[in-house]
Protein backbone atom coordinates (compact mmCIF):
# COMPACT_ATOMS: atom_id res chain seq x y z
CA UNK A 1 0.00 0.00 0.00
CA UNK A 2 1.20 2.95 -0.54
CA UNK A 3 2.15 5.84 1.73
CA UNK A 4 2.10 9.45 1.77
CA UNK A 5 6.13 9.52 3.14
CA UNK A 6 9.33 8.66 1.61
CA UNK A 7 8.63 5.06 -1.07
CA UNK A 8 11.68 3.21 -1.25
CA UNK A 9 12.67 2.88 -4.54
CA UNK A 10 15.90 2.54 -7.25
CA UNK A 11 18.62 4.86 -6.21
CA UNK A 12 18.11 7.25 -9.65
CA UNK A 13 21.51 7.90 -9.96
CA UNK A 14 20.61 7.50 -13.76
CA UNK A 15 18.23 10.36 -13.94
CA UNK A 16 20.78 13.50 -13.39
CA UNK A 17 24.22 13.89 -14.29
CA UNK A 18 24.91 16.25 -11.32
CA UNK A 19 22.84 17.79 -8.71
CA UNK A 20 20.81 20.90 -9.63
CA UNK A 21 21.16 19.90 -13.20
CA UNK A 22 17.64 17.73 -13.85
CA UNK A 23 17.57 14.94 -16.55
CA UNK A 24 14.89 15.34 -19.52
CA UNK A 25 13.20 12.55 -17.48
CA UNK A 26 12.59 14.43 -14.61
CA UNK A 27 11.92 17.57 -16.64
CA UNK A 28 9.30 15.88 -18.71
CA UNK A 29 7.85 15.29 -15.30
CA UNK A 30 7.47 18.35 -13.92
CA UNK A 31 5.82 19.37 -16.86
CA UNK A 32 3.57 16.47 -16.74
CA UNK A 33 2.83 17.43 -12.62
CA UNK A 34 -0.61 19.37 -13.53
CA UNK A 35 -3.93 18.62 -14.19
CA UNK A 36 -3.97 20.35 -17.39
CA UNK A 37 -0.91 21.96 -19.72
CA UNK A 38 -0.80 25.02 -21.63
CA UNK A 39 0.31 24.87 -25.16
CA UNK A 40 3.37 25.49 -24.79
CA UNK A 41 4.04 22.76 -21.97
CA UNK A 42 2.64 20.43 -24.28
CA UNK A 43 5.19 21.66 -27.43
CA UNK A 44 8.13 21.54 -24.52
CA UNK A 45 6.57 17.87 -23.54
CA UNK A 46 6.98 16.61 -26.69
CA UNK A 47 10.18 17.92 -27.69
CA UNK A 48 11.38 16.37 -24.29
CA UNK A 49 10.14 12.86 -24.97
CA UNK A 50 12.51 13.01 -28.01
CA UNK A 51 15.38 13.03 -25.69
CA UNK A 52 14.07 10.03 -23.44
CA UNK A 53 16.78 7.05 -24.43
CA UNK A 54 15.03 4.77 -21.20
CA UNK A 55 11.32 4.82 -20.95
CA UNK A 56 11.58 1.78 -18.56
CA UNK A 57 13.36 4.26 -16.10
CA UNK A 58 11.02 6.91 -16.70
CA UNK A 59 7.92 4.37 -15.76
CA UNK A 60 9.60 3.46 -12.31
CA UNK A 61 10.52 7.05 -11.63
CA UNK A 62 6.55 8.31 -12.37
CA UNK A 63 5.68 5.18 -10.15
CA UNK A 64 7.84 6.03 -7.55
CA UNK A 65 6.82 9.35 -6.97
CA UNK A 66 3.29 8.66 -7.33
CA UNK A 67 2.66 10.32 -10.83
CA UNK A 68 2.17 7.89 -12.72
CA UNK A 69 -1.33 7.69 -13.72
CA UNK A 70 -1.19 11.69 -14.21
CA UNK A 71 1.40 11.54 -16.72
CA UNK A 72 -0.26 8.72 -18.24
CA UNK A 73 -3.34 10.44 -19.13
CA UNK A 74 -1.10 13.78 -20.39
CA UNK A 75 0.89 11.22 -22.70
CA UNK A 76 -2.18 9.26 -24.29
CA UNK A 77 -3.51 12.52 -25.36
CA UNK A 78 -0.47 14.30 -26.80
CA UNK A 79 0.62 10.90 -28.30
CA UNK A 80 4.38 11.82 -28.64
CA UNK A 81 5.91 9.80 -31.67
CA UNK A 82 9.01 8.86 -29.60
CA UNK A 83 7.07 7.10 -27.39
CA UNK A 84 6.99 3.50 -28.12
CA UNK A 85 3.82 1.48 -27.82
CA UNK A 86 5.02 -0.95 -25.45
CA UNK A 87 5.51 1.25 -22.78
CA UNK A 88 2.40 3.11 -23.65
CA UNK A 89 0.57 -0.16 -23.16
CA UNK A 90 2.47 -0.37 -19.71
CA UNK A 91 1.73 3.11 -18.79
CA UNK A 92 -2.13 1.97 -19.50
CA UNK A 93 -2.01 -1.20 -17.19
CA UNK A 94 -0.10 0.08 -14.55
CA UNK A 95 -2.43 3.58 -14.45
CA UNK A 96 -5.36 0.91 -14.25
CA UNK A 97 -4.33 -0.30 -11.30
CA UNK A 98 -3.54 2.25 -9.17
CA UNK A 99 -6.51 3.92 -10.29
CA UNK A 100 -8.33 0.81 -8.79
CA UNK A 101 -6.48 1.08 -5.63
CA UNK A 102 -7.44 4.86 -5.23
CA UNK A 103 -10.90 4.02 -5.41
CA UNK A 104 -10.34 1.43 -2.75
CA UNK A 105 -9.20 4.31 -0.25
CA UNK A 106 -11.66 6.45 -1.63
CA UNK A 107 -14.04 3.81 -0.81
CA UNK A 108 -12.82 2.77 2.90
CA UNK A 109 -12.83 6.26 3.65
CA UNK A 110 -16.47 6.26 3.49
CA UNK A 111 -16.75 3.05 5.33
CA UNK A 112 -14.76 4.87 8.12
CA UNK A 113 -17.54 7.66 8.23
CA UNK A 114 -20.39 5.41 7.96
CA UNK A 115 -19.46 2.80 10.32
CA UNK A 116 -17.71 5.23 12.86
CA UNK A 117 -17.62 9.09 12.75
CA UNK A 118 -21.47 9.71 12.09
CA UNK A 119 -22.65 6.63 14.91
CA UNK A 120 -20.46 8.37 17.20
CA UNK A 121 -20.82 11.34 16.52
CA UNK A 122 -17.05 12.51 16.42
CA UNK A 123 -16.28 16.07 14.70
CA UNK A 124 -13.56 15.43 12.36
CA UNK A 125 -11.66 16.29 8.71
CA UNK A 126 -10.27 14.84 6.23
CA UNK A 127 -6.97 16.29 4.78
CA UNK A 128 -5.02 15.25 2.20
CA UNK A 129 -5.44 11.95 0.21
CA UNK A 130 -8.90 10.98 -1.05
CA UNK A 131 -10.94 13.93 0.14
CA UNK A 132 -8.47 16.37 -1.59
CA UNK A 133 -8.80 14.03 -4.91
CA UNK A 134 -12.94 14.31 -4.36
CA UNK A 135 -12.76 18.10 -4.29
CA UNK A 136 -10.23 19.16 -6.52
CA UNK A 137 -9.45 16.97 -9.06
CA UNK A 138 -11.52 16.16 -12.26
CA UNK A 139 -10.70 12.57 -11.79
CA UNK A 140 -10.54 11.56 -8.67
CA UNK A 141 -9.41 8.08 -9.26
CA UNK A 142 -6.01 9.33 -10.70
CA UNK A 143 -4.67 10.68 -7.25
CA UNK A 144 -2.73 8.18 -6.02
CA UNK A 145 -3.74 7.73 -2.05
CA UNK A 146 -1.98 5.05 0.09
CA UNK A 147 -3.98 6.05 3.13
CA UNK A 148 -6.39 8.08 4.96
CA UNK A 149 -5.33 11.37 6.91
CA UNK A 150 -8.15 11.99 9.65
CA UNK A 151 -7.98 14.54 12.95
CA UNK A 152 -10.53 14.15 15.39
CA UNK A 153 -10.58 16.19 18.83
CA UNK A 154 -8.11 14.70 21.62
CA UNK A 155 -11.03 13.86 24.08
CA UNK A 156 -12.80 11.54 21.30
CA UNK A 157 -9.69 9.39 20.16
CA UNK A 158 -10.16 6.55 22.71
CA UNK A 159 -14.00 6.41 22.21
CA UNK A 160 -12.83 6.17 17.98
CA UNK A 161 -10.38 3.45 18.78
CA UNK A 162 -11.99 1.39 21.29
CA UNK A 163 -14.87 0.94 18.75
CA UNK A 164 -12.62 0.55 15.67
CA UNK A 165 -10.64 -2.15 17.13
CA UNK A 166 -14.37 -3.61 18.50
CA UNK A 167 -15.28 -3.54 14.88
CA UNK A 168 -12.57 -5.33 12.73
CA UNK A 169 -9.86 -2.69 12.41
CA UNK A 170 -6.73 -3.93 13.12
CA UNK A 171 -3.73 -1.83 15.44
CA UNK A 172 -0.96 -0.58 13.07
CA UNK A 173 1.10 1.75 14.67
CA UNK A 174 1.66 1.12 18.01
CA UNK A 175 1.19 -2.64 16.40
CA UNK A 176 -0.04 -4.36 19.99
CA UNK A 177 -2.34 -1.81 20.46
CA UNK A 178 -5.69 -3.34 22.07
CA UNK A 179 -8.87 -1.60 22.95
CA UNK A 180 -8.71 -1.68 26.47
CA UNK A 181 -8.95 1.88 27.54
CA UNK A 182 -6.44 2.06 30.29
CA UNK A 183 -4.26 1.30 27.05
CA UNK A 184 -5.63 3.66 24.72
CA UNK A 185 -5.10 6.58 26.93
CA UNK A 186 -1.18 5.71 27.73
CA UNK A 187 -0.88 4.80 23.72
CA UNK A 188 -2.34 8.13 23.06
CA UNK A 189 -0.16 9.76 25.66
CA UNK A 190 3.01 8.73 23.98
CA UNK A 191 2.08 8.71 20.23
CA UNK A 192 0.92 11.97 18.31
CA UNK A 193 -0.41 9.86 15.56
CA UNK A 194 -2.40 6.33 16.12
CA UNK A 195 -2.53 3.86 12.72
CA UNK A 196 -5.36 1.32 12.28
CA UNK A 197 -6.22 -0.27 9.67
CA UNK A 198 -9.39 -0.77 8.29
CA UNK A 199 -11.05 -4.12 7.02
CA UNK A 200 -10.41 -3.41 3.63
CA UNK A 201 -6.66 -3.69 4.19
CA UNK A 202 -5.80 0.96 3.93
CA UNK A 203 -4.23 2.67 6.38
CA UNK A 204 -6.17 5.42 8.71
CA UNK A 205 -3.81 7.77 10.12
CA UNK A 206 -5.80 9.00 13.15
CA UNK A 207 -4.44 12.79 14.60
CA UNK A 208 -5.72 14.98 17.50
CA UNK A 209 -3.28 17.44 16.53
CA UNK A 210 -2.15 18.54 12.82
CA UNK A 211 1.58 19.52 13.82
CA UNK A 212 3.83 17.47 15.90
CA UNK A 213 5.30 20.23 18.45
CA UNK A 214 5.76 23.61 17.12
CA UNK A 215 1.56 24.33 18.42
CA UNK A 216 0.88 26.14 14.79
CA UNK A 217 -2.81 24.58 14.32
CA UNK A 218 -5.40 24.43 17.29
CA UNK A 219 -7.64 21.30 16.56
CA UNK A 220 -10.60 22.83 17.76
CA UNK A 221 -10.27 25.92 15.75
CA UNK A 222 -9.68 23.82 12.38
CA UNK A 223 -12.91 21.74 13.38
CA UNK A 224 -15.01 24.66 14.09
CA UNK A 225 -13.91 26.03 10.57
CA UNK A 226 -14.29 22.73 8.49
CA UNK A 227 -16.40 22.71 5.14
CA UNK A 228 -18.99 19.38 3.76
CA UNK A 229 -17.84 17.91 1.11
CA UNK A 230 -20.72 16.05 -0.60
CA UNK A 231 -18.99 12.91 -2.59
CA UNK A 232 -22.34 10.48 -3.84
CA UNK A 233 -24.08 9.46 -0.42
CA UNK A 234 -21.30 10.74 1.55
CA UNK A 235 -20.88 14.20 3.40
CA UNK A 236 -16.72 14.43 4.45
CA UNK A 237 -15.70 17.30 6.43
CA UNK A 238 -11.97 19.05 4.67
CA UNK A 239 -10.60 22.21 5.25
CA UNK A 240 -11.17 25.32 4.13
CA UNK A 241 -9.38 25.69 0.48
CA UNK A 242 -6.92 28.30 1.71
CA UNK A 243 -6.25 26.44 4.94
CA UNK A 244 -5.16 23.32 3.19
CA UNK A 245 -3.22 25.33 0.81
CA UNK A 246 -0.82 26.52 3.33
CA UNK A 247 -1.15 22.93 5.38
CA UNK A 248 0.64 21.28 2.09
CA UNK A 249 3.02 23.85 1.78
CA UNK A 250 3.99 22.87 5.14
CA UNK A 251 3.95 19.09 5.04
CA UNK A 252 5.48 19.18 1.58
CA UNK A 253 8.46 21.30 2.18
CA UNK A 254 9.16 18.98 5.46
CA UNK A 255 9.58 16.20 3.14
CA UNK A 256 11.28 18.34 0.28
CA UNK A 257 8.75 17.97 -2.32
CA UNK A 258 10.30 14.41 -2.80
CA UNK A 259 6.77 13.20 -4.94
CA UNK A 260 5.70 14.48 -7.97
CA UNK A 261 1.93 14.11 -7.08
CA UNK A 262 2.03 16.77 -4.60
CA UNK A 263 2.63 19.49 -7.19
CA UNK A 264 -0.46 18.09 -8.50
CA UNK A 265 -1.85 18.76 -5.42
CA UNK A 266 -0.96 22.56 -5.24
CA UNK A 267 -1.75 23.49 -9.26
CA UNK A 268 -5.12 21.84 -8.58
CA UNK A 269 -6.10 23.98 -5.85
CA UNK A 270 -4.69 26.97 -7.89
CA UNK A 271 -7.25 26.46 -10.20
CA UNK A 272 -9.70 25.81 -8.38
CA UNK A 273 -12.86 28.66 -8.09
CA UNK A 274 -12.35 28.65 -4.08
CA UNK A 275 -8.66 29.21 -4.52
CA UNK A 276 -7.91 32.96 -3.01
CA UNK A 277 -4.56 33.98 -3.09
CA UNK A 278 -5.06 36.55 -1.10
CA UNK A 279 -6.47 34.36 1.36
CA UNK A 280 -3.61 32.08 1.42
CA UNK A 281 -1.07 34.81 2.50
CA UNK A 282 -3.34 36.12 5.43
CA UNK A 283 -3.28 32.07 6.43
CA UNK A 284 0.28 31.80 5.80
CA UNK A 285 1.25 34.54 7.99
CA UNK A 286 -1.53 33.52 10.94
CA UNK A 287 0.39 30.43 10.91
CA UNK A 288 4.05 31.66 10.90
CA UNK A 289 4.70 30.14 7.56
CA UNK A 290 5.02 32.87 4.81
CA UNK A 291 8.06 31.72 4.03
CA UNK A 292 7.10 28.46 3.81
CA UNK A 293 4.27 29.59 1.59
CA UNK A 294 6.04 31.66 -1.07
CA UNK A 295 8.71 29.35 -1.67
CA UNK A 296 6.53 26.89 -2.23
CA UNK A 297 4.65 29.17 -4.67
CA UNK A 298 8.07 29.77 -6.09
CA UNK A 299 8.17 25.99 -6.72
CA UNK A 300 5.58 25.49 -8.33
CA UNK A 301 5.52 28.09 -10.63
CA UNK A 302 9.18 27.24 -11.32
CA UNK A 303 8.70 23.33 -11.74
CA UNK A 304 5.60 24.81 -14.57
CA UNK A 305 7.76 26.96 -16.88
CA UNK A 306 9.13 25.25 -20.01
CA UNK A 307 12.06 26.74 -20.09
CA UNK A 308 13.14 25.53 -16.50
CA UNK A 309 16.83 26.77 -16.26
CA UNK A 310 16.11 30.55 -17.25
CA UNK A 311 13.11 30.39 -14.87
CA UNK A 312 15.57 28.88 -11.97
CA UNK A 313 17.60 32.05 -12.52
CA UNK A 314 14.49 34.06 -10.65
CA UNK A 315 14.43 32.38 -7.92
CA UNK A 316 14.84 33.93 -4.52
CA UNK A 317 17.80 32.60 -1.98
CA UNK A 318 14.76 30.42 -0.01
CA UNK A 319 13.32 28.98 -3.07
CA UNK A 320 16.45 27.77 -4.47
CA UNK A 321 17.17 26.10 -1.55
CA UNK A 322 13.86 24.44 -1.75
CA UNK A 323 14.27 23.15 -5.66
CA UNK A 324 17.97 21.90 -4.92
CA UNK A 325 16.41 20.08 -1.64
CA UNK A 326 13.60 18.39 -4.46
CA UNK A 327 15.85 17.72 -6.72
CA UNK A 328 17.99 15.97 -4.55
CA UNK A 329 15.39 13.66 -3.35
CA UNK A 330 14.10 13.04 -6.29
CA UNK A 331 17.50 12.27 -8.20
CA UNK A 332 19.03 10.46 -4.74
CA UNK A 333 15.63 8.61 -3.74
CA UNK A 334 15.26 7.21 -0.23
CA UNK A 335 19.39 7.85 0.92
CA UNK A 336 18.95 11.20 -0.31
CA UNK A 337 16.01 12.39 1.54
CA UNK A 338 17.32 10.56 4.64
CA UNK A 339 20.09 12.46 4.58
CA UNK A 340 18.50 15.66 4.33
CA UNK A 341 15.97 14.85 7.20
CA UNK A 342 18.87 14.20 9.23
CA UNK A 343 20.30 17.85 9.32
CA UNK A 344 16.19 19.36 10.04
CA UNK A 345 16.00 22.13 12.99
CA UNK A 346 12.98 20.80 13.79
CA UNK A 347 10.67 17.90 13.19
CA UNK A 348 8.09 20.34 11.34
CA UNK A 349 10.72 22.27 9.50
CA UNK A 350 13.06 21.33 6.54
CA UNK A 351 15.02 24.56 6.72
CA UNK A 352 16.72 26.69 9.56
CA UNK A 353 14.51 30.06 7.62
CA UNK A 354 11.09 28.22 8.44
CA UNK A 355 11.71 28.69 12.23
CA UNK A 356 13.08 30.44 15.31
CA UNK A 357 16.51 29.87 17.04
CA UNK A 358 14.29 29.70 20.29
CA UNK A 359 12.29 26.83 19.02
CA UNK A 360 15.39 25.10 17.34
CA UNK A 361 16.65 24.95 21.10
CA UNK A 362 13.06 23.87 22.30
CA UNK A 363 13.11 20.88 19.58
CA UNK A 364 17.25 19.80 20.35
CA UNK A 365 16.37 19.55 23.85
CA UNK A 366 12.70 17.04 23.43
CA UNK A 367 15.08 15.15 21.19
CA UNK A 368 17.48 14.77 23.79
CA UNK A 369 14.98 14.02 26.36
CA UNK A 370 12.87 11.35 23.99
CA UNK A 371 15.00 8.47 24.69
CA UNK A 372 13.96 8.71 28.12
CA UNK A 373 10.54 8.73 27.72
CA UNK A 374 8.67 5.24 28.41
CA UNK A 375 7.05 3.64 25.04
CA UNK A 376 4.13 1.93 24.24
CA UNK A 377 5.74 -0.95 24.45
CA UNK A 378 6.82 -0.59 28.14
CA UNK A 379 2.92 -0.94 28.73
CA UNK A 380 2.25 -3.88 26.45
CA UNK A 381 5.06 -6.04 28.04
CA UNK A 382 3.97 -5.33 31.37
CA UNK A 383 0.47 -3.50 31.36
CA UNK A 384 -0.19 -1.40 34.87
CA UNK A 385 -2.92 0.96 35.90
CA UNK A 386 -2.36 4.68 36.16
CA UNK A 387 -1.13 5.38 39.31
CA UNK A 388 2.06 2.54 39.03
CA UNK A 389 2.78 3.79 35.27
CA UNK A 390 5.04 6.22 37.00
CA UNK A 391 7.66 3.20 37.27
CA UNK A 392 7.85 2.77 33.49
CA UNK A 393 10.29 5.77 33.66
CA UNK A 394 12.43 3.60 35.91
CA UNK A 395 12.66 0.52 33.32
CA UNK A 396 12.28 2.11 30.20
CA UNK A 397 15.92 2.76 30.53
CA UNK A 398 17.22 -0.39 32.44
CA UNK A 399 15.21 -2.11 29.40
CA UNK A 400 17.10 -0.01 26.70
CA UNK A 401 20.30 -0.60 28.25
CA UNK A 402 19.96 -3.99 28.19
CA UNK A 403 19.21 -4.23 24.24
CA UNK A 404 22.23 -2.51 23.58
CA UNK A 405 24.32 -4.38 25.25
CA UNK A 406 22.94 -7.57 23.91
CA UNK A 407 23.63 -5.93 20.79
CA UNK A 408 26.74 -5.15 21.53
CA UNK A 409 27.24 -8.92 22.34
CA UNK A 410 25.76 -10.45 19.41
CA UNK A 411 28.27 -8.43 17.16
CA UNK A 412 31.46 -8.86 18.84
Amino acid sequence: MLQDSVRPGNARSAIATRPGSPSPMLRLLFLLARLELTEEQERQAVALCSAIDDWAELVRLAQDTYLLPIAYRHLDRLAPPALPPHTMAQLRGESLLLVADNLQVAAEQKRLVHELLDPLQVPYLFFKGPALAARYYDAPGLRCCGDIDLLIPRDRLVDLLARALQSGYQPSEPPLLTADRTALEFAIDRKPIINIVTPGGVEVEVHCQLDKQAALYDTEALLAAREPLQVGDTILHVMPTHELFVYLCLHNTRHYWSHLHWLVDLDALQHHPDFDLSAVHACARQRGLTATADASLELSALLASPDLDAAAKELSKRGHALYQACLATLQGGLEAELALRRKRPAPEFAFHWQTTMRYRIASRLRRWVQPFRPSYFDYASRPLPPSWQWLYYVTHPCRKLRNLILSRRSRS
